[in-house]
């Protein structure tokens, strides 16, 4: 099971160029191999050239297995985007925080900067791995929870204060939403099962495609490289797309290392330098 678990993250971490390769290869000889064996031990089932029923059927086919790949690459591909803007309104939404605390009292401002450094800085390091695991940090959690028990226990003083803890409030029930949609995209979007029939409609599609009879089997060989070619690129698209996190397209915490290291601390050194 280890083993197992191993391999599937090492093809996952490859290069992009280089799963790219070992998809084409894999389909491209999967395919030139399945020719070989049907054409030589499958006799029984070959269509002759030209058969009417033969090439409705191979088209009908086509059809439909374009229309399911298209379908599933379209929204693996969408959920990949959305993910990516969720990371980024996650950490627009915590710049937002930041600034509105800058209302508070010096005590409450300075403790809750704080806490909202030491969030970011937990998601950077320790959770962001994690979510390539599929795992879900616990301190992180506890970090974020504290930033809001101190925001909720806050009594404002006035009307502006009261204004800011309002906006805070706000703010901080828009984040925890964001984080939450994060946190459980932190998963391959197509399921085993799913992985399965796709796998089986593409092995299935090649077995038939060779089941053809043709006078020139160097012209049928192509015509199978090919096939295997087109099949090869869409399952990379979405085994790179499939779990926005893992692989060469997988998102990164960059934004939030923004927030450190340019907009708050940034802000800090410049400040400072004036």
């Amino acid at each position: 099971m280890n083993l197992k678990i191993n391999m599937t993250a090492l093809i996952l971490n490859l290069p992009s160029i280089m799963l790219l390769l070992l998809m084409m290869t894999t389909f491209i000889l999967g395919g030139l191999v399945m020719l070989c064996l049907v054409q030589k031990y499958v006799t029984w089932l070959h269509f002759e050239d030209h058969t009417d029923f033969g090439e409705i059927f191979a088209n009908s086919m086509s059809v439909i297995f374009g229309f399911i790949l298209a379908f599933i690459t379209i929204t693996v591909w969408q959920n990949y985007n959305n993910v990516s803007d969720t990371v980024s309104k996650e950490a627009n939404t915590l710049f937002n925080m930041y600034r509105t605390i800058e209302a508070y009292p010096p005590e409450v401002r300075e403790e809750g900067q704080k806490q909202l450094k030491i969030y970011v800085r937990e998601v950077v390091e320790t959770e962001w791995p994690l979510l390539a695991k599929g795992q879900y940090d616990l301190r992180a959690y506890q970090d974020l929870r504290s930033f809001h028990e101190l925001i909720i226990h806050y009594v404002p003083k006035n009307n502006g204060e009261l204004a800011a803890q309002q906006e805070e409030l706000r703010l901080l029930s828009i984040y925890r939403e964001l984080r939450r949609n994060r946190v459980e995209s932190a998963k391959s979007l197509i399921d085993k099962p799913m992985w399965m029939a796709l796998i089986f409609s593409a092995v299935l599609f090649l077995f038939f495609s060779s089941l053809f009879k043709m006078k020139n089997l160097r012209i049928h060989a192509t015509m199978i490289a090919l096939l295997g070619t087109s099949i090869s690129l869409i399952f990379y698209l979405l085994i790179l797309y499939d779990n926005p996190f893992i692989g060469p397209s997988a998102l990164q915490s960059e934004p939030f290392e923004r927030l450190l290291h340019y907009y708050w601390e940034g802000q800090k050194t410049l400040r400072i330098t004036k």
